[in-house]
């Protein structure tokens, strides 16, 4: 069964909701919020949002803690990219094998390996699952490959699921049925397919881009540069939410083939240097605008600032905008958190108990470790 998506820029979005609905009584200035049939499609006026809050990491998190992952030669990495459950933290490497560890940063498994057999990948991976409730873990290949593939959570190869044509830069979501989603960069007269759902009895349902929905690969000299292109996808909420460049909105697309704008920003700058992230918390949207910062839409209070986190569970540590799977997340070696714990007890307004609690921490560093996380599962 084939059928199709809807990607549209934001600007013939709000002109078709408006059209239809017209302007939403909910705005403070920043916030539109648009209806239609049922969706609300939030947009946040860049040129309007002023202020930066400082915002403390338990505001949004239940707790935090560090990870301090072993330092055998087997559990050695260089993360790309965390996948982060409740028993399982998972390590996408450039170049490297998909490592799993608990939450005590104990190496569990290498989940299959680099290479051209069956369940092995020749180069990076682009996406990753964890499902603990069916004790699997399925990995997508940054691009060459047709085959989305699927592990035990000890590592060995279960089986793959051909799609049929070259994948590049997939996304992976989980269903609640079990099932998976995917999207991937669906390039003009190479693709035939933008997205697909694969049900656990190995079922795949194809979702076909219309006309004018598939993304060109070529630049005004007609050489290839689909590749700069990026998917921005972290499952932190219901759904699976994510953006596509060069599309300027969030999207959510599930099981059930409904696809629908869920975020952008109006007015955002322009240029050759300038790209944004958009993805959703609970209860907020967040758009890092590459270059100026990370604006937070909060959907209870209706309103909008510039946000930058504040590890107060840690001596008041800098916290990155970071958050996979319903987790904050802070991925350090242990020199450069070394640096920044120095940086910050020299910092003017660290107090003397943050001091102390950091001093404790400095000591128990080692520049020869393994990498160190902090983890936080974010409040409902």
């Amino acid at each position: 069964m084939k059928k199709t998506m809807l990607l549209m820029s934001t600007a013939i979005l709000a002109t078709a909701f408006l059209a239809a609905c017209g302007p939403s009584s909910k705005d403070d200035g920043t916030i539109t919020r648009l209806e239609q049939n049922g969706n609300t499609l939030t947009v946040c006026d860049f040129a309007k949002v002023k202020d930066t809050l400082n915002v403390p990491l338990s505001e949004w998190v239940e707790d935090c803690r560090l990870v301090r992952f072993e330092n055998t030669d087997t559990a050695l990495f260089k993360m790309w990219w965390p996948a982060i459950t409740d028993n399982y933290i998972g390590i996408r490497q450039s170049g490297g094998v998909f490592k799993l560890f608990d939450h005590k940063g104990k190496f569990l498994h290498d989940i299959g390996a680099m290479g051209q057999g069956p369940g092995e990948y020749a180069g990076s991976l682009y996406s990753e699952l964890i499902d603990e409730k069916n004790k699997v873990i399925y990995l997508a290949p940054f691009a060459g490959s047709t085959k989305i593939l699927k592990y035990n959570l000890d590592g060995t190869f279960v089986t793959d699921y051909d799609l049929g044509e070259r994948l590049n830069k997939p996304k992976l979501s989980l269903n609640p049925d079990g099932s998976i989603s995917l999207v991937h960069l669906c390039f003009q007269g190479m693709s035939e397919m933008m997205g697909a759902v694969i049900t656990p009895d190995s079922t795949i349902t194809k979702y076909i881009p219309a006309p004018g929905q598939a993304i060109n690969p070529r630049d005004k000299n007609g050489r290839f540069v689909g590749f700069n292109n990026e998917i921005w996808s972290y499952n932190n909420v219901e759904g699976f939410k994510y953006m596509m460049m060069p599309v300027d909105t969030l999207y959510n697309y599930n099981a059930a083939n409904k696809m629908e704008a869920q975020f952008a920003l109006s007015n955002p700058p322009v240029g050759e240097d300038v790209f944004l992230i958009y993805d959703e918390l609970p209860g907020k949207y967040l758009a890092t605008v590459w270059g100026k910062g990370t604006i937070v839409v909060d959907n209870k209070n209706n309103n909008s600032h510039y946000v930058k986190l504040v590890n107060d569970y840690f001596g008041g540590l800098p916290a990155p905008m970071n958050f996979t799977n319903g987790w904050f997340f802070a991925m350090y070696e242990p020199a450069v958190l070394m640096e920044n714990i120095e940086k910050r007890m020299a910092a003017s307004d660290c107090t003397d108990k943050d001091k102390e609690l950091l001093k404790g921490l400095l000591e128990s560093l080692d520049e020869n470790d393994n990498n160190v996380m902090f983890i936080g599962k974010l409040k409902k």
